[in-house]
């Protein structure tokens, strides 16, 4: 009597002749240039996953648009509570996700995959150190700090930020009449970011956790995967800013820092001053 396992292994088999596109690319144009090895349509705990890292424990699966049926959300849910519970890492990704944000998804990968390799073992030793590899290590170092204000909540609101290079400083300012805080938060981070003309070594620093949490923590991305829905089935707020924000900070390597709202920090002061100037300038205008 052929066993469950079996069936699944000649499942995978077949499935490994019939990937889609978006499987090929993500494939061959990143998943085959890491350094650790990659399997292709793996049977782990009875289910056949897209891609496995095992050095890493990490499953990535690639959505198509029957994963954002209800019945497939449930499905995935449960499936990847299951792995969790054994140890894994499941990324998910979804078919937009790699046709207009490749870089973002390969830099995604990569970035878990230092993380879950433990230092004491030998795959470490495949993994090239952090800055390292796929972003260099020759890159300019930038300290920049972000706040935002806003009156009203919605209501008229500015950003400030200021970048540091060496001795070199740079200061940004800009408002909308109509916003939100969050937002001003979220458009101070991308306005300094798109400032920045190659791929730097960032050192971020807001008092905004929502920003803060939103990248460190991975939610924003999670986000974005999930179709701008957040665990708990609620729609994400602003995601039209994530997205760009995501898509930026994917350039470089990023260090994220949280810091006190006017507090003793003088940078995030200034800033909240360039903030607060750019919101009045907004509002006199109305």
């Amino acid at each position: 009597m052929l066993t469950k396992n079996h069936h699944l292994t000649k499942n995978a088999q077949a499935l490994r002749k019939s990937m889609t596109k978006e499987e090929l690319h993500l494939w061959f144009d990143c998943l085959k240039q890491l350094p650790l090895t990659v399997h292709r349509q793996k049977v782990i705990c009875n289910y056949i996953v897209d891609f496995y890292i095992a050095e890493a424990k990490i499953v990535i699966e690639l959505d198509g648009s029957q994963h954002y049926e209800d019945s497939g959300k449930e499905s995935d849910l449960q499936r990847d509570e299951h792995l969790r519970e054994k140890g894994y890492l499941v990324l998910r990704y979804s078919n937009y996700d790699i046709s207009q944000h490749f870089p973002a998804v390969c830099d995604d990968i990569w970035n878990h995959m230092q993380q879950r390799i433990d230092p004491s073992s030998g795959a470490s030793r495949h993994l090239p150190p952090k800055g390292e590899g796929q972003k260099g290590n020759n890159t300019a170092h930038v300290q920049i700090y972000t706040d935002g204000a806003c009156s009203g909540n919605p209501g008229p609101g500015g950003w400030g930020a200021i970048l540091k290079y060496g001795e070199h400083e740079k200061t940004l300012s800009g408002g909308e009449a109509q916003t939100t805080n969050n937002r001003m938060e979220l458009l101070g981070v991308i306005s300094a970011l798109e400032a920045l003309k190659e791929p730097c070594r960032v050192e971020l620093w807001s008092d905004s956790r929502y920003v803060i949490d939103g990248l460190s923590k991975g939610w924003a991305a999670g986000w974005r995967r999930r179709g701008w829905i957040k665990p708990d089935k609620k729609p994400a707020l602003n995601p039209d800013l994530w997205e760009r924000l995501l898509d930026l900070t994917a350039r470089h390597e990023m260090e994220y820092h949280w810091v006190r709202g006017h507090a003793d920090n003088a940078w995030n002061n200034r800033c909240d001053a360039l903030a607060v100037a750019a919101r009045e300038g907004i509002r006199e205008k109305g």
